[in-house]
């Protein structure tokens, strides 16, 4: 336990940097792609004001009034939450390959140190996981902020209310990353967990097989998708099982989990047989 958490501390330091930096991005893009479209929607309404000698309220109900969900919907919002997600996916890759660059590689160290493979395994993995909720987390402690500068910085007559809530649900990419029901949480992160796993697994083959280890990481990765999808898909083609819906979705959990279980084994086995530095 004391060298997985060794390993851990120096994952996530060594990220930290670019972390830190994507983390500030996020904030800044997103609050200003909120005070571009506020002044933006302001500016036509005053101008329109002054043509027509009307009202802001006229403006409102003869055009649109201004809603928080459609400036989430913007490239300033979703871009950044987008960078963020894309980043991180490569970095699953980089987390093991940086070992392995430069010409004194830095894996013959980490792989020989005098503890298990499988705690620089999941040293990464809990690192790659514990960089998406601290990004989740970021972003939900902000949305509130966001809300109170929208209803600060604009009229009420020009604006439309929502609730937090409303926020989250009517943006597809919030509602990925923060669902509203545990069921969906479980489902969304447990996938993508999964996907991790079997990423490792694959660049292990490649570690240990190379050109052949690619074909073996692709095929790999496509028969735990196939595996993981055939319940659904058979029931979507006719074919009757003898299940409940939501019994095909505990069966599809289940299955995941053996492939988790299924993948950590042949990570570990490639790990201490197969990688060779």
């Amino acid at each position: 336990m004391k060298f997985f958490i060794k390993l851990l501390n120096w994952e996530l330091v060594r990220f930290s940097k670019l972390y830190g930096a994507l983390a500030l991005l996020l904030v800044v893009s997103q609050f200003v792609g909120i005070w571009l479209t506020v002044q933006s929607y302001l500016s036509d309404a005053h101008a329109w004001v002054d043509r027509n000698g009307g009202t802001e309220a006229q403006y409102a109900e003869n055009f649109q009034k201004l809603n928080l969900i459609n400036i989430f919907h913007s490239v300033w919002y979703e871009g950044a939450i987008s960078l963020c997600a894309i980043v991180l996916l490569l970095y699953v890759f980089m987390i093991w390959y940086k070992e392995w660059f430069g010409r004194n590689t830095f894996a013959y160290r980490l792989l020989m140190l005098p503890t298990s493979r499988m705690n620089v395994y999941f040293a990464k993995l809990s690192a790659i996981v514990l960089f998406v909720f601290g990004y989740v987390s970021l972003q939900f402690v902000v949305i509130p902020l966001q809300l109170a500068s929208f209803l600060a910085i604009i009229p009420a007559e020009l604006r439309v209310t929502v609730s937090i809530g409303e926020l989250i649900r009517r943006d597809p990419l919030l509602n990925l990353f923060m669902p509203s029901y545990v069921m969906q949480f479980i489902l969304y992160y447990g996938a993508g967990i999964l996907g991790v796993f079997v990423l490792f697994t694959a660049i292990l083959l490649e570690r240990s097989y190379r050109w052949k280890g690619i074909v073996a990481g692709i095929l790999y990765g496509a028969a735990v998708l196939i595996v993981i999808i055939l319940p659904q898909e058979i029931s979507q083609l006719g074919i009757t099982l003898p299940l409940f819906p939501s019994e095909i979705v505990l069966l599809q959990v289940f299955i995941g989990l053996c492939m988790i279980a299924v993948s950590i084994g042949f990570s570990s086995y490639l790990l201490r047989k197969k990688v060779t530095v």
